[in-house]
Formats: C-alpha cells, sequence, structure tokens
C-alpha cells in the first residue's frame, strides 16, 4: 500500500473551525440563539399591522385593519386598565361601528377606502356616528399609540412622559378641558417603565432577560412602521375628500 501522501493528511484533519461545528454551535452563538428566542407582546399577537397585505392600489383589507386594531387595545389595558377604560371604550366602540359597516355588506367594503368612499358617495361621510367619523377618531388613537410606543422604542423609560408627549401631538388638540382632565388623572396613574415592560412579555420574568430590550425594538422595528405607513395612507384620502375635522370634544 502506497504511503498517504502529506496532502492527504491535510486534508483529513478538520480544521478548527470545522471540529467546533461538529461537537456543537460555539458559546457565542448559543447565547446569540437565546437573545433571539426572548418574544415580546408585539412578535405575539395574533394579528398585526405588519401581516397586512396592501392591495395593488394600497387599499387596505378591512377585516385585517380591524383585526389589527383589536390587538393593539391590550397595549391599554397594560398602561392601566381602570385609569384608561374611557380611552378603551372610545377606541373600541370606533371599531365596532366600522365593523358594522363591513358586515352589512362585506363584499362592497373589502377594504378601508371602499367604506370612506362609499361614504363620500352617498353623502355619509360627515355623518354623526358614520363609520367615516369612526374612522377620524380610530386614527388619531392608532397615532397615540404609535408615538407613544415610537418614544418608548427610541429609549424613554418615562412612561407619563411618553404617554404626555404622544398626547401632546395627537390627540390633545381634539379635546376639551373636560375630556383633556381626564386625560390627564390617566397620565398620573402611569406605571413605571418596569410594570409596563413586565406587561409586555409572553412569559413571565422574559423583561429580565439580557435579550428582552433588544428583542423589544425588533418587534416594534417591524410593527411600528408598518402601522404608520398604513394611518400614512388614510391620512391622504381623508385629505383628498377634505374630511378632517378640527372639533373639539
Amino acid at each position: 500500500m502506497s504511503p498517504v501522501q502529506p496532502q492527504d493528511q491535510q486534508e483529513a484533519i478538520p480544521d478548527q473551525d470545522e471540529a467546533q461545528h461538529e461537537d456543537g454551535p460555539s458559546q457565542d452563538s448559543v447565547q446569540q440563539e437565546e437573545t433571539e428566542q426572548v418574544e415580546t407582546f408585539f412578535s405575539t399577537m395574533n394579528h398585526r399591522f405588519s401581516d397586512i397585505r396592501l392591495d395593488d392600489d394600497n387599499g387596505i383589507p378591512t377585516q385585517d385593519f380591524l383585526d389589527s386594531c383589536y390587538a393593539i387595545v391590550p397595549v391599554l389595558d397594560k398602561l392601566g386598565s381602570t385609569v384608561f377604560a374611557p380611552v378603551k371604550m372610545d377606541f373600541v366602540g370606533n371599531i365596532k361601528k366600522i365593523h358594522q359597516k363591513l358586515v352589512s355588506d362585506p363584499e362592497s367594503f373589502p377594504t378601508m377606502q371602499s367604506i370612506v368612499l362609499h361614504e363620500v358617495q352617498t353623502d355619509m361621510a360627515q355623518v354623526r356616528n358614520s363609520a367615516t367619523e369612526a374612522l377620524l377618531w380610530l386614527r388619531r388613537g392608532l397615532k397615540f399609540l404609535k408615538e407613544f410606543l415610537s418614544e418608548i422604542n427610541a429609549g424613554e423609560q418615562d412612561i407619563q412622559g411618553a404617554l404626555n408627549n404622544a398626547y401632546g401631538k395627537t390627540l390633545r388638540r381634539y379635546h376639551g378641558w373636560v375630556v383633556r382632565g381626564v386625560f390627564a388623572l390617566a397620565l398620573r396613574a402611569a406605571p413605571s417603565y418596569e410594570s409596563f415592560t413586565a406587561a409586555l412579555v409572553s412569559r413571565e420574568g422574559s423583561q429580565l432577560k439580557e435579550g428582552f430590550t433588544s428583542g423589544m425594538h425588533r418587534d416594534l422595528g417591524i410593527y411600528l412602521p408598518a402601522m404608520e405607513k398604513q394611518l400614512g395612507i388614510l391620512d391622504a384620502l381623508y385629505e383628498e375628500y377634505n374630511l378632517e375635522s378640527d372639533e373639539v370634544v
């Protein structure tokens, strides 16, 4: 038998990286895998704006949009189920009004835009309690939540401050002094950052893991842009048909 050539010997001996791969993943890869497995409320939601597929004309599927709106409601509970009850009631009430419009003729209202355009054409858009009015206020509520979550995603840990900033940018201009007072009470009862983030985990104690913060940034980094895009589409629709209102409640 001929002797083994040096080149054959070199090929027969795996290098260090290959040996580590065969023995198992490195400690760094294990740590990275554990970090990636930290799930948050925004990665375990049943319906997400980031999962919605728009049609060719940027049409927003009605049922998918409403389901995603329902899915974000628990955030209000996590901020304080009692003090934010009036906000939640208004938010859910507007979703229900739009849903009632949808179920009245599902085939005619496949997208959010189709509902608004139908009410524009039938002179119902600016009628009290119309679906268009409900969407007007639902959009404002969604913008409030988006701004708040954007503050948290940017690193703000003062929950009361983040809520106050979001309120000032979105809802405050449409509220009279009575409603502003209700919000002021709710803001003063806002939870601590630790309590709020503890409510955003799928498993108790996950907020204490090293990868929780990066996981929350990862999930919000996917969720918020999709939410913002769809709100922008609806904003443009309301501007085009002059459906915005400065009325104060």
